[in-house]
C-alpha cells in the first residue's frame, strides 16, 4: 500500500511582506518559489535515488518510483510514496531544509495511506480533512541561528544574529537579502544590464504625488470550485492524475502568458513615455515594476503608483485573451485590488489592503460574472481595514461617495460599472482647471447638496455624464468622485493607442497620457 502526502505552506504573505525592504521582499517572494520549485525536487530525488520525471511533462503514475510529484501549485504540493520510509525521509529533509532557508515559513503535512487505484476523489477528500486539522493546530518552527544576549528585531521580535555591512539582521533578513542578491544577478544576464532599484522609493518618479508606489493583487475567479467540479469526473488516478497535471499546466500558461504579456508592453510604452520625460525624470529610465508573486492565477507586483490602476486593467483584459485552461470555451477571468500609498507605510498593511480591494471585487464578480478591479488611495499612515476606512471616509449622509469596484471585462462597457467609462472620462476631468476639480471633490465629500451647489458653479467648465447609481446606498456623484480622487495620480500607457503601441484602442497625442 502506497502513501499520499500534501505538504502546504503556512504563513507565506507574512514571510514575504514582514518588512518595508525590497531586498527582503522580493528575496523573500523567491525562496518561497525555491521551496517547491527547488528544494522538493531535489529531495524527492535525492532520497528515491531514481530520476525524478518532470510531473508537468508526465502523464500517469509511475508505479516504478519510490517518491513521484503528483503536481503542485497555489502553495502546496502533492506526492505520492510508495512507502512510510520514503515519505519520512522526505519529509524530514524538507522541512529542515525550509527552516534553514527560508526560516519563517512554516509547512504543514498531512498523509493518507492508498492503493492509488479507484479512489482518488475520495482520497484527496480524507487527505484535504486531514491537512485542515494540522493546519487548525499548526505552529511555525523557527531557525533562529545564534542566540543574542540583548538585541531582537524591533519588527518581528526574533533574535538580531547577523551583521552584515554595519546592519543588525535576523536570519531570516539575510537569508532573503542574498537570495535577492542572486535574483539580481540572474536578471541582470537576461537583460543586459544590474537594475537601480535598490528600495520601494526607487519606483516612485520623484517626490511628492510622484512619490506614491502601488501593490497590485490579482486572483483567478471561481478556481477552486472550478477545479473541484472539473475533477469530479475522474475516479481512477490513471484517469485523473494526468489531468489534473494538465490541467495545472494550462493555468499557470494562461495567467503566466498574460503577466508576462502585460509587463512586456507597460515596459514599451514607459519607454516611450520616459524619452519625452527624460529631462524631468533624468534617473527613471527603467521601468517602475517589480515583481513579487507569480504563481498559478496569483500574482502580486509592485510598481510607481502613477501607472498602478491602468497596468491592473490590462492585465486582468490581458487575462480574458488566453484560452480557457478547462477547455469549456468561457473566457478566464480574475479580480484585482489596488493600493496607492507612500512607501514608508507598512508594507504588511497596504498588502493587506489590497487582498481586501480583490476580495470586494470578487464579491460583485460572483453577482455579475467577469472581471472586476477596485483601488484604494491611502494617503495617511492609519493602519485599518478596509470596511473601517470606507465607513469613516468614504460615507456622507449614510451613502457611500465610492462607486468602484469597476467592471474591465472586454466587450462589456454596456454594463455597469465600466471601466471603459472611467478611462474615457479620466482624461477630460484631468483638462479641467485644477481649483475646480478639486473644490468638486471635496464638495461631493461634503455631500450632495454642496456637490450640486459645486456643479453649477463649474460654469462653461464641464464635467463629463457620469451614470448615477440606482442603488439609494450610493451618492449619485460616486462614479465622478472615483476620479477625481485619482485623475492626479493615474496615467494610461496600455490601454490606448501611441506611436509605440498603435494597435490598442482609442487615441492619444502625445503618449504622456490618454489624453
Amino acid at each position: 500500500m502506497g502513501i499520499l502526502a500534501v505538504y502546504d505552506t503556512v504563513g507565506i504573505q507574512s514571510y514575504i511582506f514582514a518588512s518595508n525592504k525590497l531586498a527582503e521582499n522580493v528575496g523573500g517572494s523567491k525562496l518561497v518559489a525555491d521551496i517547491f520549485g527547488t528544494y522538493l525536487p531535489e529531495i524527492v530525488k535525492k532520497v528515491a535515488g531514481q530520476e525524478l520525471p518532470d510531473w508537468r511533462k508526465s502523464g500517469r503514475l509511475n508505479p516504478a518510483l519510490k517518491a513521484e510529484i503528483i503536481y503542485q501549485g497555489g502553495g502546496n504540493a502533492f506526492v505520492a510514496f510508495a512507502d512510510d520510509d520514503t515519505l519520512q525521509a522526505v519529509t524530514k529533509e524538507f522541512l529542515t531544509r525550509v527552516a534553514e532557508m527560508a526560516p519563517g515559513v512554516g509547512v504543514a503535512v498531512a498523509a493518507i495511506e492508498t492503493e492509488f487505484g479507484d479512489t482518488y476523489g475520495a482520497d484527496f477528500d480524507r487527505l484535504n480533512k486531514r491537512l485542515t486539522l494540522v493546519k487548525g493546530g499548526f505552529n511555525t518552527a523557527v531557525f533562529a541561528g545564534n542566540q543574542p544576549i540583548t538585541k531582537q528585531s524591533g519588527r518581528t521580535g526574533l533574535p538580531v544574529s547577523i551583521i552584515e555591512n554595519n546592519e543588525y539582521l535576523t536570519e531570516s533578513q539575510s537569508k532573503k537579502r542574498k537570495r535577492y542578491a542572486v535574483y539580481k544577478r540572474e536578471t541582470a544576464k537576461i537583460r543586459g544590464f544590474k537594475s537601480s532599484v535598490e528600495n520601494f522609493e526607487d519606483l516612485g518618479l520623484s517626490k511628492g504625488e510622484d512619490s506614491l508606489i502601488a501593490i497590485i493583487h490579482a486572483d483567478g475567479n471561481n478556481m477552486g470550485k472550478r477545479i473541484k467540479k472539473f475533477m469530479e469526473n475522474f475516479a481512477t488516478y490513471a484517469e485523473a492524475v494526468p489531468k489534473i497535471r494538465k490541467l495545472s499546466r494550462a493555468i499557470n500558461e494562461c495567467y503566466q502568458n498574460a503577466r508576462d504579456n502585460t509587463i512586456a508592453a507597460f515596459n514599451t510604452e514607459y519607454s516611450y513615455w520616459w524619452a519625452q520625460r527624460k529631462e524631468k525624470y533624468p534617473n527613471k529610465m527603467e521601468p517602475p515594476i517589480m515583481e513579487l508573486i507569480g504563481d498559478g492565477d496569483d500574482t502580486t507586483l509592485v510598481i510607481s503608483g502613477r501607472f498602478a490602476i491602468d497596468f491592473a486593467a490590462r492585465l486582468l483584459r490581458e487575462i480574458e485573451t488566453q484560452p480557457d485552461p478547462f477547455g469549456e470555451g468561457a473566457a478566464p477571468t480574475a479580480c484585482a485590488g489596488v493600493v496607492l500609498f507612500h512607501s514608508h507605510y507598512p508594507f504588511s498593511e497596504a498588502y493587506k489592503l489590497t487582498e481586501e480591494l480583490c476580495g470586494s471585487a470578487k464579491k460583485l464578480s460572483r453577482e455579475s460574472e467577469g472581471s472586476y478591479i477596485d483601488f484604494h488611495l491611502h494617503q495617511s499612515g492609519n493602519v485599518a481595514t478596509l470596511h473601517d476606512l470606507r465607513e469613516r471616509q468614504y460615507k456622507v449622509d449614510g451613502k457611500s461617495i465610492l462607486r468602484r469596484p469597476w467592471r474591465a471585462s472586454n466587450g462589456q462597457e454596456g454594463k455597469l460599472p465600466s471601466f471603459k467609462w472611467f478611462e474615457e472620462n479620466i482624461g477630460r476631468v484631468s483638462k479641467l482647471p485644477r481649483n475646480k476639480t478639486k473644490a468638486m471633490r471635496n464638495a461631493i465629500g461634503a455631500g450632495e447638496h454642496a456637490a450640486e451647489i459645486a456643479e453649477n458653479g463649474m460654469r462653461g467648465d464641464k464635467l463629463p455624464e457620469f451614470p448615477i447609481s440606482p442603488e439609494d446606498c450610493m451618492s449619485k456623484y460616486a462614479a465622478l468622485f472615483d476620479i477625481l480622487e485619482v485623475y492626479d495620480t493615474y496615467e494610461n500607457l496600455l490601454n490606448f493607442s501611441s506611436p509605440a503601441n498603435p494597435d490598442s484602442p482609442g487615441e492619444r497625442e502625445d503618449g504622456a497620457n490618454a489624453w
